[in-house]
């Protein structure tokens, strides 16, 4: 399954048509219905303008594409389990710039994705539909949003409440790798 399929797959079961999910998100019609075919690569930005509108986590529209390349987990006794060579993953732009993961798979309430940056420049995120946490584990981070700019280093942690504007950069020589978590109500 690719990435429009299984769009359109999560679209259907909330029950909107197209038209409804384009006036949700404000991309155009066209592109949707492109995105929904396969003809067009979303931008990590519009990904989650599209999973906001459908009140999902990137991990969630990810975690069913292709059953081969899913996350292998390991659940016992309520205990899953993912080893860092065997994570998902889900997106990476400008150039490996900026690279997404998946930590947790998409039966779990609890979602977590590792970030990494290299960009010193500014990379504008979108707002989430949850609050999030982030922790630094290596590098450093400046965060930017409408009340400032915060700075973050290795064992360092921030929450953004659902909605925030945000962007960051790496401010260190080393990438930045930090772990982002949300938990469904």
């Amino acid at each position: 399954m690719n990435i429009g399929t299984r769009v359109k797959e999560l679209r259907k079961d909330r029950g909107l048509t197209l038209t409804d999910l384009a006036n949700k998100t404000e991309l155009s019609l066209g592109f949707l219905s492109n995105l929904e075919r396969g003809q067009t690569s979303p931008t990590i930005a519009a990904l989650h303008t599209v999973c906001n509108a459908l009140d999902i986590t990137l991990n969630d529209i990810i975690s069913d594409i292709d059953d081969e390349a899913t996350v292998s987990d390991t659940e016992v006794h309520g205990v899953s389990m993912i080893r860092h060579d065997e994570r998902l993953p889900l997106f990476d732009q400008d150039n490996g710039n900026l690279h997404y993961d998946a930590m947790t798979n998409g039966n779990s309430s609890i979602k977590c994705t590792c970030m990494t940056i290299k960009s010193k420049e500014i990379i504008p995120f979108e707002p989430h539909n949850l609050d999030e946490l982030g922790i630094i584990a290596q590098g450093s981070l400046e965060l930017i949003t409408d009340d400032g700019s915060y700075f973050l280093y290795p064992g360092d942690s921030i929450v953004i409440k659902a909605g925030t504007m945000h962007s960051g950069r790496c401010t260190s020589n080393e990438p930045c790798i930090s772990y982002w978590i949300k938990c469904r109500k």
